[in-house]
């Protein structure tokens, strides 16, 4: 995973002017509901987004079901599962990234795999996660992050990093990036490594 310029790249399925990626599997224990409510909200506020969501699962029928009853369609895009040598292509149009869980004690001490992904693709992360993974986005400064099943704080992050400057947006994303390097990257932590069994 890596950042690449979406100016050397076709675009593939983004149709709205501020675009979220949801990657990954759609379960139960995403609590993807976070994210419908979030947009019902935005809505509300008379405010548009897209949310184009990569990746199935067991609660994916039921999503559907919920955004139509919620006449929510036109805010979402569901574009099913690719290999994930493509995702780098398609985060790179992506306005921010989306990673969301439901609140467990369990869930709170761990590392989403996604999130390392999403971090090295240099886009902004918004999150609705507790735990650890909070605390990586939260020192990263590479997006904003709120408790895991809160859609209020969810579509405030949203409609914040939307509302800034494209200049700010940016230097978020490379921040995402920067913290990656720091404390993710392959060649980095085989040496910390070396350093604690020398």
């Amino acid at each position: 995973y890596k950042p690449l310029r979406k100016e050397k790249l076709e675009n593939p399925h983004f149709k709205n002017d501020f675009n979220l990626v949801f990657a990954g599997n759609i379960g139960v224990a995403q609590s993807f509901d976070t994210i419908i409510d979030a947009a019902q909200i935005i809505k509300e506020k008379k405010q548009k987004i897209g949310i184009v969501v990569y990746g199935d699962g067991r609660d994916k029928k039921r999503i559907l079901e919920k955004i139509k009853n919620l006449s929510l369609t036109d805010f979402f895009e569901f574009k099913g599962s690719f290999p994930p040598e493509k995702m780098p292509e398609f985060f790179a149009f992506a306005d921010a990234l989306l990673i969301t869980l439901k609140s467990s004690d369990i869930f709170s001490f761990t590392i989403p795999g996604k999130l390392q992904s999403y971090l090295a693709c240099q886009r902004p992360i918004i999150g609705a996660i507790d735990g650890v993974a909070a605390q990586i986005i939260e020192k990263s400064k590479g997006g904003f992050v709120g408790p895991a099943e809160d859609a209020v704080r969810l579509a405030e992050n949203i409609l914040t990093l939307k509302n800034l400057p494209k200049a700010t947006q940016n230097q978020i994303a490379i921040q995402a990036r920067t913290y990656f390097d720091n404390e993710f990257e392959k060649q980095g932590l085989l040496m910390k490594l070396e350093k604690i069994l020398g």
